[in-house]
């Protein structure tokens, strides 16, 4: 099956319910957190910093994703205070050599395995719904926290390689019915 051919899913973003988590739709009022995030130095991991209207058109382009691919990045908040602290899913774009499973969490989540925990739903969810298993990640060198994360959760590196003019390094995900 072609990424490249996906239909248009007109239908809502699905949402996952884990232990303490809440993933869901990317939502306006995620807004004031992200273009926080998206000011600090911590974004360059991620593609900042970014300032407010850049930040929205992310924003913006993340339900735009997932109507025209059927799936990618889910935004999660805590159950327990409905506080956004960052997203987990896929993305697929130009110059990617096939979907990544990608994740941030903001400074104030880490350390928490808040993030662990939403990229576990996501990629059960992806390899259960959406046919997308053995997933690939993207994570600069200089990642150590990603690349951590990533070991984890049973990824191993697989090569180096170049992302939009940058080094970076490929790990993949196991097969979900592997995990």
């Amino acid at each position: 099956m072609t990424h490249e051919g996906r239909q248009l899913n007109t239908g809502a973003v699905p949402i996952i319910e884990t232990d303490r988590l809440i993933l869901r739709a990317p939502q306006m009022s995620d807004l004031p957190r992200m273009t926080a995030f998206f000011a600090t130095s911590r974004s360059h991991m991620v593609g900042g910093p970014r300032d407010e209207p850049e930040t929205f058109r992310t924003l913006t382009s993340r339900l735009g994703h997932w109507m025209l691919r059927g799936y990618g990045m889910w935004h999660f908040h805590t159950k327990a205070d409905e506080r956004f602290m960052g997203w987990a899913g896929l993305m697929y774009a130009p110059g990617w050599h096939e979907p990544e499973l990608g994740w941030t969490v903001m400074e104030d989540g880490e350390g928490k395995g808040l993030a662990s925990e939403a990229v576990t739903a996501a990629r059960a969810y992806a390899a259960r719904h959406q046919a997308l298993d053995a997933l690939m990640s993207y994570i600069a060198p200089a990642n150590a926290r990603s690349r951590a994360m990533a070991i984890r959760l049973g990824a191993t590196f697989e090569r180096k390689a170049e992302l939009l003019g940058m080094s970076c390094d490929i790990y993949r995900h196991p097969r979900q019915e592997a995990a």
